[in-house]
């Protein structure tokens, strides 16, 4: 299996001449590499332990049970699946995944947690979270074991608790017990999995925008996906400086309006301020009683100025008559 990798390795290597496709090797390599020793570590521990449930998976919520009549007529009391749920305890007592419900075998895993729901309908269903080994990776691979079949407490009496507890569970194609989830495993070691989904490359194109990603990036992948090369027209590479001119005088312009706006603005402040201190200066000289008096005393003041300026001696015109008038003397 090794060698066939290498082989695909060497292939890319010396068919493809682009850099960017040397790094994508580079991490298919380390991605066989991982899955090479996730699969010898996880045969070392099932060989030293005997339990194959070292791969460190840990499965979604999988319904194992459902309360009601199974398909041999028998009948899964709802009492069952409550005290099950109340009661697994892995430190105290692990149930185990076994074949068909075969001891003969060996182990294929563990069960990790239970829990009871009611569904929509109001049916009482068991889910539990699996830790799967290797071996039923293997065979859930090749579309063998899809099933579960929960062994529950024979005489419903746990270590004289009067409970039923979950002893075993059996991965079966044959289950007894109605809407059971399918098992679906992905082996992706450490992290929490449900059923997957097929991922196919049946359409790729370019994002517009490659924030992050080089121009030898880019045409590296356009290369492996066969995505034709942009075209850049000469009206697209001299349009970017012209608009970035423009924008540039523009901020310029404001730039200065602001400024003189705020010159002025500061002048109109000075003169208000110069304008405010003589009113002030007025309205203290208006308030005083000697102004109060000039004020009353004015219209007495006109009077005697009109009566003095009808006394006034006329003066004689500065040009000279040819009459024999005479001068008007004092």
């Amino acid at each position: 299996m090794s060698e066939l990798f290498s082989n695909s390795i060497f292939f890319f290597e010396n068919n493809f001449e682009d850099m960017r496709i040397r790094d994508i090797t580079e991490l298919f390599r380390n991605e066989v590499n991982a899955e090479a020793n996730f699969i010898s570590d996880t045969e070392n521990r099932s060989r030293k332990g005997g339990n194959m449930s070292a791969s460190q998976l840990a499965t979604n919520w999988i319904c194992i049970a459902t309360a009601g009549e199974t398909v041999d007529k028998r009948a899964i009391e709802e009492q069952w699946l409550l005290d099950a749920a109340e009661l697994y305890d892995p430190s105290l007592y692990t149930a185990l995944l076994w074949p068909e419900h075969s001891r003969n075998f060996g182990n294929m895993g563990e069960v990790l947690e239970l829990k009871a729901e009611r569904d929509d309908e109001g049916i009482l269903r068991l889910y539990a979270r699996l830790c799967p080994g290797l071996s039923l990776l293997q065979a859930n691979a090749n579309g063998q074991l899809l099933f579960l079949s929960p062994e529950f407490t024979p005489d419903g009496n746990f270590r004289n608790t009067g409970k039923t507890y979950l002893e075993g569970l059996a991965v079966t194609d044959s289950p007894a017990g109605v809407s059971t989830t399918r098992l679906r495993f992905s082996r992706t070691k450490g992290k929490r999995i449900g059923p997957y989904k097929p991922l196919a490359f049946d359409e790729v194109r370019e994002f517009k925008k490659e924030k992050g990603m080089s121009k030898t990036a880019k045409k590296g992948w356009r290369h492996f996906f066969s995505i034709e090369e942009p075209e850049a027209t000469a009206e697209q590479e001299t349009s970017q400086p012209d608009a970035l001119q423009a924008l540039a005088e523009a901020l310029d312009a404001i730039d200065k309006r602001v400024s003189a706006i705020e010159t002025r603005l500061g002048e109109a402040e000075e003169a208000v301020s110069d304008v405010q201190e003589d009113v002030d200066t007025v309205k203290e000289v208006v308030d005083t009683e000697d102004f109060a008096r000039l004020v009353g005393n004015l219209p007495e003041l006109v009077k005697n100025f009109s009566k003095l300026n009808s006394k006034v001696t006329q003066l004689p015109d500065k040009k000279f008559s040819k009459g024999k008038k005479g001068f008007n003397f004092l």
